[in-house]
C-alpha cells in the first residue's frame, strides 16, 4: 500500500507558502494527482488528508494507524520548503533504504528539479528526527521536498510543472514495485503566459472545442496559472 499525506492542512498553511500559493493547496494537489495516477496503474493507494482539514501531530498518526499501515508499505509526505535556498530533499527514515528515496530523486531531476540531498535525520535519541518518519509503521516512509517557496527558480516549476514533479514521483514507486507505468488518459495542463488554447491544442493534438467543452470554458481567454484537463 502506498500511503500519500499531504503536509499541513485547515488552519496550519505550512511554511512553504508564498503569495502565489500555500503549501497545504499545493501538496493536496500533489497527493491527489498521484492516487488518481496509482489507481490508473492499479497500485493500492490511500489519502490521508481527504480535504483542506486541520490534523494534529497526533490526529495525522492515528489517521495513518487507521488506514492499516505496515512495516512494507510506502509513506509519501509531500511538502514545500522555504529559507533561503533551493532544490528538493528527500528525507527518508532510518528503519528504511536509500533505494527508493534515490529512484524518486532521480526522477523529479529529470523534470528539472536540482536536488539538494537524499538524507536521514536522526534525532538526540538516536531515532528519526520528524514525527511522521519516526511514529508511523512503513519502514519505506520519506519527506519529499519539492522546492522552495522563497527560490524564484522553484517558484515557477512549482505554479506551472507540478503535475510533472507528481508523475515523477509515481513514475519512480512504480518502478520500484515493477508495475509498468502507462500514460494517464487524462493530462492536467497549467496555463503558462503566452499559452492560448491553439497552442495547446497544437502541444497535444487535441481539437480545441474539445478542451473548451471538458473545461466548461465559454470563452477562448484563457490566464496564466488556470488548470485545464486535456482528454487524450
Amino acid at each position: 500500500m502506498i500511503i500519500i499525506d499531504a503536509g499541513h492542512g485547515g488552519w496550519d498553511p505550512g511554511g512553504g507558502s508564498n503569495v502565489y500559493f500555500k503549501e497545504k493547496d499545493l501538496t493536496k494537489k500533489i497527493s491527489d494527482y498521484q492516487k488518481r495516477r496509482f489507481d490508473e496503474l492499479g497500485l493500492e493507494a490511500v489519502l490521508v488528508r481527504i480535504d483542506d482539514e486541520t490534523l494534529t501531530p497526533n490526529e495525522r498518526l492515528a489517521r495513518i494507524q487507521a488506514l492499516g499501515a505496515g512495516p512494507n508499505d510506502v509513506l509519501l509526505s509531500n511538502h514545500i520548503n522555504f529559507g533561503g535556498s533551493g532544490g528538493g530533499e528527500i528525507i527518508y527514515s532510518i528503519r528504511g533504504t536509500r533505494q527508493l528515496p534515490q529512484m524518486i530523486a532521480d526522477e523529479l531531476k529529470k523534470e528539472g528539479l536540482p536536488i539538494r540531498n537524499v538524507y536521514t535525520r536522526i534525532g538526540s535519541q538516536g531515532r528519526d528526527f520528524y514525527f511522521i518518519l519516526r511514529q508511523t509503521a512503513p519502514n519505506n516512509a520519506m519527506i519529499i521536498e519539492y522546492g522552495f517557496a522563497d527560490n524564484d527558480e522553484d517558484v515557477k516549476r512549482l505554479l506551472y510543472e507540478w503535475p510533472r514533479l507528481a508523475e515523477a514521483v509515481v513514475r519512480a514507486v512504480a518502478a520500484y514495485f515493477e508495475v509498468p507505468v502507462t500514460p494517464s488518459p487524462t493530462i492536467i495542463h497549467i496555463v503558462q503566459p503566452g499559452d492560448s488554447l491553439f497552442s495547446i491544442g497544437k502541444l497535444y493534438q487535441v481539437p480545441i472545442d474539445r478542451i473548451k467543452e471538458d473545461n466548461r470554458l465559454t470563452s477562448d481567454t484563457i490566464y496564466p496559472g488556470a488548470e485545464l484537463m486535456i482528454r487524450r
